[in-house]
């Protein structure tokens, strides 16, 4: 018989930023697991979810530790007589360790991120680290191996799974023109989205373009949240190219935006544990360049699928910018392996396979 799965997860944001989990429940249940969810009843794929016969039980969590969530979490747990739970959310862990105590259910966390939870800290022991806990379900290597490391006893419970894409979805992303955007025809547009937070390390993309001031053609596009701010703003104005950076803020349309620019750059200088965005570029058959942190290293593979570059450096990531804009070629043929890079290595049917035998393993 299947495993009863309920996941707990928030499905609330736009539809492109949901769909790969999204997409992986419905697939699980086609699949033939018998899964439901714990989420926001009014989301984007709320509507399909129920059309598909998934039960969603109405959630938002507020706070890590919340009484009043616990009690509602292990009521369902109770009644739905689960076999498996499965947090998504990482706010919902420590909640969702203490409702499933005792119970004859197995509890999974995700982890997507590299960093914060350190074995020494009493409250990793009431999220991932408790031994209540029977599998970490990690976004990349790179999380997986940060986690063993915290990990005193049983290290192999934390698995790498890949949150999979499918480069289909992408086949009618219609990128907006030059002129739409404002740019100069012969514009060679470097990209990046994000939300501007320090760890994304935006400034030293800015300060690469101090080494790119004899690339006229060359423009930055900085798509997101905060990418305006102070810090930014002034280290923008100190660039050659200062009056070749455009910074249109958050765009629901992002994809459209992204698909525009010959190149997309992810400055991070931590974090990471599988960039979206970056999955999303190379779907779409764009280079991407990339520092070696996190997952970074498993999706961007250095002079194939795009540039590899150190963290906080300024100079390799200009080398790579300067490198896809004289070889306009090249950088067409690392957009194309890396297209099939995601199809062979990250496609969502093979994570909902993996995710079926992770539960089916764990239930007798």
């Amino acid at each position: 018989m299947a495993p009863k799965v309920l996941i707990i997860s928030s499905y609330s944001g736009s539809k492109t930023s949901v769909r790969p989990e999204a997409e992986m429940v419905l697939r699980l249940k086609q699949a033939g697991v018998h899964v439901d969810l714990m989420s926001a009843g009014d989301g984007p794929y709320a509507d399909t979810f129920r059309e598909h016969g998934i039960h969603i039980y109405p959630f938002r969590s507020r706070k890590k530790f919340s009484r009043q969530e616990i009690r509602y979490i292990r009521k369902t747990l109770q009644q739905g007589r689960y076999d498996v739970v499965h947090a998504f959310n990482n706010r919902v862990v420590p909640n969702t360790v203490l409702a499933a105590w005792d119970l004859p259910v197995r509890v999974v966390t995700y982890r997507g991120y590299t960093g914060h939870l350190v074995w020494y800290k009493p409250t990793a022991w009431l999220s991932h680290l408790n031994p209540q806990v029977s599998r970490i379900t990690c976004v990349s290597e790179g999380v997986t191996r940060q986690v063993r490391r915290q990990l005193l006893f049983n290290r192999d419970k934390a698995v790498t799974i890949y949150k999979g894409h499918d480069p289909q979805w992408y086949s009618d992303v219609k990128p907006y023109t030059r002129k739409e955007l404002g740019l100069p025809e012969d514009a060679f547009v470097v990209g990046c989205v994000a939300n501007a937070r320090p760890m994304k390390g935006i400034p030293y993309l800015i300060k690469a373009s101090w080494h790119l001031g004899h690339h006229p053609n060359i423009h930055f596009m900085l798509i997101g949240k905060n990418m305006d701010s102070r810090r930014h703003t002034d280290l923008i104005a100190r660039s050659p190219l200062r009056q070749h950076f455009h910074l249109p803020g958050f765009q629901r349309d992002v994809l459209n935006h992204l698909a525009a620019c010959d190149v997309m750059v992810l400055p991070s200088i931590r974090g990471e544990g599988l960039s979206k965005v970056t999955i999303e570029a190379m779907s779409t058959g764009m280079p991407v360049i990339a520092t070696d942190v996190g997952g970074n290293a498993e999706l961007v593979l250095h002079k194939k699928t795009g540039w590899l570059v150190p963290r906080k450096s300024p100079e390799k990531i200009a080398e790579g910018i300067e490198y896809l804009h004289n070889n306009p070629q090249s950088a067409r043929e690392m957009g194309q392996k890396g297209r099939q890079h995601i199809r062979e290595n990250f496609h969502i049917d093979q994570t909902v396979q993996q995710m079926k035998d992770l539960y089916e393993n764990l239930v007798p």
